[in-house]
């Protein structure tokens, strides 16, 4: 039987550090066939995606990935776990992945996977931690580290990087589902989920992103596979870059307009920007990112949905044709290759798309909409 490994992905953008695991999937886990499950314009930070989902797809097929499917917009601007949940119920639905494959600070899975079991069961005497850290005005992230290294001593540490956070949330997915999908959690290499410094040939998301907004993307090279940084070159010099702060306009007119008060609605008295307002919010217990989530979901106002509802084709190596085959006598939802036929379940998508080309409208950038954009093929 051959393996076909499943990997939950933003690519925001593509970079060395993601071509690794691509590489390490295919060459230690010894998966046939790669399957991505892509962010589209928007992203689990609460921000837009720096360029948009068809250019990161053409970065991903380029670099190792043989199918992308797109994760629905409502569940990838959600928190880690329901990012996580979503992304595994899409590789699950498929009916064709074998293997999952994540990047963790840690690896060991006899770790990762007894703290999962308690967050997908949890005991009374955890519940009560929980309850008493964040009572006393703690971040959920923290009360929840706090209440795990109660009930598993020296998982303290485990629970305080992005990466392992998220490798939880993903085994934590496939309980909850009882998949028989074999996980694989890989070591990040380089530098760290945050890190602002760049060290030839690694460098963060964030870190490229930094460079990018700075308009030093001649600095870049050497931190990406030459084609993810030909694709990015051609979309910054067509200034189809975006950032959160290109939304703010649409922001204020929203939370004026609104019936119902937000957090925000003060902070908006006295800054445009959005990060600016964002911060100018934040407390102790509620995380930067989780503000800008909500801050997104204010612009977005997209229908909430329990429950991913269809497996979307972003794109596929014509080579591997045989997967869209295989889902197609396997899947357990429908699949969606042709958007116009699709333009009632895709509402959301349609409109989240519609808004990220609103903002940068005003650069004269030829909009790719979902329903005339094409499937990226490549052979």
């Amino acid at each position: 039987m051959k393996k076909i490994c499943g990997i939950i992905a933003e690519y925001n953008p593509f970079h060395n550090g993601h071509k690794f695991q691509l590489d390490i999937t295919r060459k230690k886990i010894g998966a046939d066939n790669v399957v991505v499950v892509l962010s589209g314009n928007f992203v689990q930070r609460g921000e837009p995606a720096i360029i948009d989902k068809f250019a990161r797809t053409k970065q991903a097929l380029l670099n190792g990935a043989d199918l992308v499917l797109e994760l629905p917009v409502e569940f990838a601007t959600s928190s880690a776990e329901g990012f996580a949940q979503a992304g595994v119920e899409i590789l699950v639905a498929s009916g064709i992945v074998t293997d999952i494959c994540f990047g963790a600070e840690n690896t060991d899975l006899s770790l990762l996977l007894p703290i999962a079991k308690l967050l997908v069961n949890e005991t009374p005497k955890f519940k009560a931690i929980l309850r008493d850290e964040l009572a006393k005005g703690n971040s959920f992230p923290k009360a929840r580290a706090t209440a795990v290294s109660a009930i598993l001593p020296n998982t303290t540490e485990i629970l305080r990087t992005p990466n392992n956070i998220l490798a939880i949330e993903y085994l934590k997915a496939l309980l909850r589902l009882n998949s028989a999908i074999t996980p694989h959690a890989i070591a990040r290499i380089g530098v760290n989920h945050h890190d602002k410094q760049m060290r030839p040939p690694y460098a963060s998301a964030s870190a490229i992103r930094g460079q990018i907004l700075s308009g030093n993307i001649s600095e870049l090279a050497d931190y990406m596979p030459s084609s993810s940084y030909e694709i990015l070159s051609e979309e910054y010099l067509q200034s189809a870059v975006n950032n959160v702060d290109n939304f703010s306009a649409f922001f204020h007119y929203i939370i004026k307009t609104q019936k119902h008060k937000t957090i925000f609605d003060v902070a908006a008295q006295e800054h445009y920007y959005i990060s600016d307002i964002v911060s100018a919010v934040k407390t102790k217990n509620i995380t930067y990112t989780a503000l800008k989530r909500a801050a997104l979901n204010i612009f977005l106002n997209h229908e909430k949905q329990e429950k991913v509802r269809y497996l979307r084709v972003l794109g596929f190596k014509r080579s591997k044709s045989h997967l869209i085959t295989q889902m197609y006598k396997n899947a357990a939802l429908p699949i969606i290759t042709n958007t116009k036929h699709a333009k009632n379940t895709l509402v959301n998508e349609i409109n989240a798309t519609q808004m990220y080309w609103l903002a940068l409208k005003h650069k004269n950038i030829p909009e790719r909409n979902e329903i005339s954009t094409p499937m990226v093929i490549l052979p």
